[in-house]
């Protein structure tokens, strides 16, 4: 439409359009976009003013006001024309000076107009801060998948929000907007977390690679959020880099003669035997601690424990083994113990240690962007999780599919299964042959 073309210095048409964002749900407020093409130069940029697509003329390109809306409705739509009309002129009016100088328009051009003609004035808005909402928001939320948060994945996002917020401090960065979520901040940021030191105890430590990694993964869950949010365009996180290469992660397993040496150890009081017996149950179901705190609310029948995952919000059955049977009877009479999970790490590793679990392991360590080789011995590397983890290698190395222990132990996609396995490949075939020679398949 007419309204919407004009001729610039260098003798060009510019054409500006307002789109929405998302036509589909009619009620629900959407971001209007405004976008044009220069210099065979595509031009998409959000103007931070939102309406519901029922009130918008396409063909217009500015909010119906019609006699039949109420008058608080019409007058908000009267003024978003408004501004609409105003951003149109200014970036004309930019596109003219520019042209004065022999330049085009630009994204950051028509990006600055924006912000002069719609600052985001209200400092509550202010990226960190809507962050950090978000997440007090966390466990009233439904996600995509039609899930509510759990408090532990809420407690890792104030987490990582605390270092941002930490790594802003540090660097004097005020961050206005979204838009200043680009390559260089992120490069700054994980150059931050990879020299930051800290104080534990005596000595002074440095983030791992596995924690550096997962701080970005949540910064770049959030600013995803506030993407789908419409509170920016920026999607420059997609590119930010959190995936670790293979032998990052090298935690050790228990084999089978050690679980059973755990299980007949004696114990010097309830605290322990409580810890210890649960352990156990962990590594013949490989549930996590969380679930193993929860057992009292599961469903335990036909040789079966049936409960809805905390971390995954998914169902699973999973059988009884001849190993643990004993042990889920007198507990399923008794209640299951409450289990802290602190303490409980503590209890494993003096257990693992009178056990004499002390082949020395040789591993590599993560700190600090570089990679040190230490070897200690094995019951300093035991905490809850090495169950789930000797659950599942131990199976795998009893011959078991793969899919069939995927179920039990509730893993989704066989890269997160295969992070648990740590059986060697000697290891893995040597079982294998003993299961060929017990079906006389050789």
């Amino acid at each position: 439409m007419e309204q919407h073309r004009h001729t610039t210095g260098n003798g060009t048409t510019l054409r500006l359009h307002y789109n929405l964002k998302q036509m589909r749900d009619t009620e629900k407020l959407t971001q209007i976009i405004l976008t044009t093409t220069v210099n065979k130069q595509r031009i998409r940029v959000y103007t931070k003013l939102r309406v519901e697509p029922k009130h918008w003329d396409p063909s217009n390109y500015r909010c119906k006001t019609e006699h039949s809306q109420n008058l608080r409705d019409r007058n908000r739509l009267k003024e978003i024309n408004r501004q609409l009309n105003q951003l149109e002129a200014s970036v004309y009016q930019t596109d003219e000076s520019l042209a004065e100088k022999g330049k085009y328009l630009s994204y950051t051009a028509v990006r600055k107009v924006i912000e002069e003609k719609n600052p985001q004035v209200n400092t509550s808005q202010a990226p960190i801060a809507y962050l950090y909402r978000q997440v007090d928001e966390y466990l009233k939320n439904v996600n995509r998948r039609g899930k509510r948060g759990i408090a532990s994945t809420q407690r890792t996002y104030f987490t990582a929000l605390n270092r941002l917020e930490q790594f802003c401090s540090y660097s004097k960065r005020t961050v206005k907007t979204f838009e200043e979520f680009d390559k260089k901040f992120f490069a700054d940021f994980a150059n931050y977390l990879y020299t930051y030191s800290y104080q534990k105890g005596e000595r002074k430590r440095q983030y791992t690679q596995n924690t550096i990694i997962n701080t970005l993964k949540v910064i770049k869950n959030l600013l995803h959020r506030a993407y789908d949010n419409e509170m920016t365009e920026n999607n420059y996180f997609t590119k930010v880099q959190t995936t670790l290469a293979a032998d990052v992660s090298e935690q050790v397993y228990l084999q089978e003669k050690e679980i059973r040496k755990l299980a007949e150890l004696k114990t010097l009081n309830q605290q322990e035997t409580h810890i210890r017996d649960m352990f156990v149950v962990a590594c013949y179901t490989a549930l996590r601690i969380s679930d193993i705190q929860k057992l009292n609310e599961a469903v335990i029948r036909g040789g079966f424990i049936s409960l809805y995952q905390t971390k995954t919000k998914e169902q699973v059955e999973i059988p009884i083994l001849k190993e643990i049977a004993s042990l889920i009877a007198h507990y399923q009479k008794s209640g299951f113990p409450p289990i802290d999970i602190c303490n409980a790490n503590k209890v494993i590793r003096e257990l693992a240690k009178r056990c004499g679990m002390n082949e020395p392991i040789t591993h590599k360590e993560y700190r600090g962007g570089t990679v040190q080789v230490k070897t200690q011995p094995k019951w300093e590397m035991i905490s809850f999780h090495t169950a789930r983890r000797s659950c599942i290698t131990n199976l795998y190395k009893r011959g078991y599919p793969a899919n069939y222990i995927m179920t039990l132990s509730g893993h989704r996609s066989v890269q997160a299964f295969q992070r648990y396995m740590k059986a060697t490949s000697k290891e893995v075939m040597t079982n294998f042959v003993n299961l060929l020679k017990k079906e006389r398949a050789l």
